[in-house]
């Protein structure tokens, strides 16, 4: 299934597993809020890391704390067709 993140609150179930497509804030916090509630979650962007127009030390504590935490980051990526290979 796919929604946006707005219709993420219109979920009747947590998902097992989800793929966020997005390096902006709004992803970023869908992803933290999914992992947090159990979520096994994969974020994918375009470049090397999210929020990357935010301050570098920012971005890379939050990309590290991702990690950390159990995201999976696909950096560089086409899109969400390259995580299809991890089961999702």
């Amino acid at each position: 299934n796919c929604i946006t993140s707005d219709g993420f609150f219109d979920l009747d179930e947590l998902p097992t597993k989800a793929v966020v497509a997005g390096a902006g804030y709004i992803a970023v916090e869908l992803a933290g809020v999914l992992q947090a509630l159990g979520t096994d979650v994969s974020l994918v962007v375009r470049k090397e890391k999210a929020l990357r127009s935010f301050d570098d030390m920012l971005s890379d504590t939050l990309d590290e704390e991702m990690q950390r935490q159990g995201i999976t980051i696909y950096r560089n990526s086409k899109g969400i067709a390259e995580v299809a290979d991890d089961g999702y």
